[in-house]
């Protein structure tokens, strides 16, 4: 049941992704300074993508049967369509900084709004981590952390003034690590609103 579950919230999550990219419609979280996270997953998708496009056709000549070749173009198009419309859920699920904390996203499958009165401290480190999976904790002397991952990496950490309950499986957390194409811009913007709240 649970496995059903997930298999229709990704589904949901990638044709309204694909729906608000192609369609250019505003981002829901509201106003604030917005910080993709898609430029090192962009160029193997992108190659998913066209490999997809090329095996359409052939599928079409070397199957000889005719409701065969419907049946492989309907499920090699609805899979070409499904990674354009993950690759737009990355695209239209930035991380956004705003009056209201940091919000770190991961396509449709993390939105975690840290309030500023539990940020403590930002720095950007690179840290490869031995799993690739998108999100994952790590029990530390300081309490546990939450990692976003792209890619098997992190390169921004966001420090708290203590264990935090967030909107992830497991917590509270007293820091949470991401990655951001520019960490360094959304670093500043970080420090500067730490600074405007006190």
């Amino acid at each position: 049941m649970n496995l059903l579950r997930t298999a229709l919230i990704y589904e949901r999550g990638v044709w309204l992704s694909l729906y608000r990219w192609v369609f250019r419609r505003p981002d829901p979280a509201g106003p604030g300074a917005r910080f993709g996270y898609s430029a090192t997953t962009t160029p193997v998708m992108f190659a998913f993508i066209g490999v997809s496009i090329v095996e359409i056709p052939i599928l079409h000549f070397l199957l000889p049967w005719r409701t065969v070749q419907i049946i492989a173009f309907v499920l090699s198009f609805w899979g070409l369509l499904w990674m354009i419309g993950f690759l737009g859920a990355m695209r239209v699920h930035p991380h956004v900084v705003s009056a209201a904390g940091v919000r770190v996203r991961a396509g449709f499958t993390v939105d975690v709004l840290v309030p500023w009165s539990a940020v403590a401290e930002v720095r950007t480190r690179n840290r490869p981590l031995e799993k690739s999976k998108g999100l994952q904790f790590a029990e530390t002397p300081g309490g546990l952390v939450g990692k976003v991952v792209v890619l098997g990496q992190t390169n921004i950490e966001l420090v708290l003034t203590g264990p935090t309950e967030v909107d992830l499986p497991r917590g509270p957390l007293t820091a949470l690590h991401f990655w951001a194409d520019d960490p360094k811009e959304l670093v500043a913007a970080v420090r500067a609103n730490l600074v405007s709240v006190g």
